[in-house]
């Protein structure tokens, strides 16, 4: 039996996992897990990284305490665009910002007087969001000028941690390419981006392709923890990456929608798509093990996570919260998840009723009506990108598969094949750390290619199957979600 360690780290949680493959089949084991959560500092927001690196290593004490037999190797993943700056002195530069900080707010009209958005689109294919490595970059050097005359590296989250555990500087590709930094075609750093910023691209790292050998654990690492000096993979470190190499898809025809705090929904091509409808509907072109994913980023399940941090998370778990918006009254409300008052309110609560009331709706009063109608209006949002990926593609989607936490709220993924009138197909929940071991085992020449991991995958798990329902009363309120945000726009 062959074992490997996933670092999967997200924007509420990191955990560590086992994954095991023997005799076809593939399993995981949680080993260790830990809150991640952003620091609030002074009106700013950082990932404490130094924090996340302590609780991996205890992670890696666990499992060299319960297990007899060594990891094959160990792979990182995290969220995407967030980065750190290394010094000319071989230290980071303060910690790194969260994608939710308030620095960018302004941004995306600032940095269109320098080079359009337009262009900018046509360069990345990377769809315009002002937390985008590139905008964060702008921010940083308006706040702090002079700040990248002092910067030898610039990290992503993944190249920082590969960087503690190897001491060896890469950025994997299909991270490179949610930067909004890196040309798709030619794969390499855009120097008219670099330009514009006035950034000497030095700073960024040589790009390596998934399922390769970066390097193996320190010296250091390895006395610390008990593991020996095992190789540490470049795995597809973006995480809806790792997520979507772990769907066991059948047939061509189908879409993606991987959920978590954030919700991306899309589909895979062999190449990029950057043409006038892709930049209309601000779709994003991501590296994949294989080819590219061409997709859309929504607001997922953060909204319901501030929520019930106001009302009390121990009281107020999520299986409590859906079976209270199961019984209560459909469609009284209905917001747009990726307004900007949802980014990183205060009160999520307060949100909700500001928007229902400048959008000239009643205001929900009951917590099961406000969770009803979060899981209602994403799963109507998800309807309008699927919308929007079929006039994109040449074949239209047929089925949606569904991976990340959300597979475990099986009334969000009913309401999902309803607004969609489409079969959901619920894959793995873990599907991040599923991926991750994946390209591990392909680096190791444990498994040949995607195709077969997958296959894998597939033989392992029963995927549950949700068929549309009240078809009739979801086309109404799709009308009416559209109108609503129509007349907010």
């Amino acid at each position: 039996m062959n074992k490997y360690l996933a670092i999967d780290l997200g924007a509420e949680s990191g955990r560590i996992m086992r994954g095991s493959i023997a005799e076809g089949v593939f399993e995981l084991t949680e080993i260790h897990r830990f809150p991640t959560g952003m620091l609030s500092l002074h009106r700013s927001y950082f990932w404490n990284i130094y924090r996340f690196y302590e609780e991996i290593l205890n992670g890696f004490r666990k499992y060299a305490a319960l297990n007899h037999s060594m990891p094959v190797s160990i792979g990182v993943d995290t969220w995407g665009v967030d980065y750190g700056l290394k010094s000319k002195e071989g230290k980071l530069i303060g910690l790194p910002h969260t994608y939710r900080d308030k620095r960018t707010e302004s941004v995306l009209a600032e940095f269109n007087e320098i080079l359009t958005l337009e262009k900018i689109y046509d360069l990345t294919g990377i769809q315009m969001l002002p937390f985008n490595t590139l905008f964060q970059l702008y921010a940083e050097s308006k706040i702090n000028p002079g700040i990248f005359d002092k910067v030898s590296d610039l990290l992503f989250i993944p190249d920082i941690l590969n960087y503690f555990l190897t001491g060896i500087k890469k950025t994997e590709f299909t991270f490179a390419t949610t930067s909004q930094l890196l040309n798709p075609f030619n794969e390499n750093w855009e120097p008219l981006l670099f330009n514009a910023l006035r950034i000497d691209p030095g700073i960024m790292q040589e790009v390596n392709k998934p399922c390769t050998v970066l390097g193996k654990l320190s010296k250091e690492i390895s006395e610390n923890t008990g593991l020996r000096r095992i190789p540490v993979i470049s795995v597809a470190s973006h995480d809806t990456a790792s997520a979507i190499a772990a769907i066991p898809a059948e047939g061509e025809n189908w879409a993606f929608m991987s959920t978590g705090t954030w919700a991306l929904i899309g589909f895979e091509n062999d190449r990029p798509i950057i043409n006038t409808i892709s930049r209309k509907y601000n779709f994003t072109n991501e590296g994949g093990i294989n080819g590219f994913r061409v997709l859309k980023n929504m607001t997922g399940f953060w909204i319901l996570q501030k929520c019930r941090s106001s009302w009390g998370e121990k009281e107020f778990d999520y299986e409590k919260l859906t079976a209270m918006a199961q019984t209560a009254r459909p469609f009284t409300f209905y917001i747009d998840p990726d307004d900007p008052d949802f980014l990183n309110p205060t009160n999520m609560i307060e949100s909700i009723h500001f928007y229902c009331k400048k959008t000239n709706q009643q205001m929900p009063a009951e917590k099961a009506e406000i969770v009803r109608g979060i899981l209602e209006s994403l799963a109507l949002k998800t309807r309008c990108i699927i919308d929007e990926a079929n006039e994109i593609r040449e074949e239209p989607i047929e089925k949606i598969y569904i991976t990340g936490g959300g597979v475990h709220n099986k009334l969000f993924c009913q309401f999902v094949a309803n607004a969609t009138g489409l079969d959901v197909i619920t894959v793995l929940a873990e599907g991040t750390a599923a991926g991750n071991v994946i390209a591990q085992a392909i680096a190791m020449g444990d498994l040949q290619n995607l195709e077969e991991g997958r296959k894998l995958i597939g033989n392992s798990i029963k995927p549950e199957v949700f068929n549309p329902k009240e078809i009739k009363n979801w086309e109404g309120a799709y009308q009416k979600f559209n109108s609503i945000l129509n007349k907010n726009n």
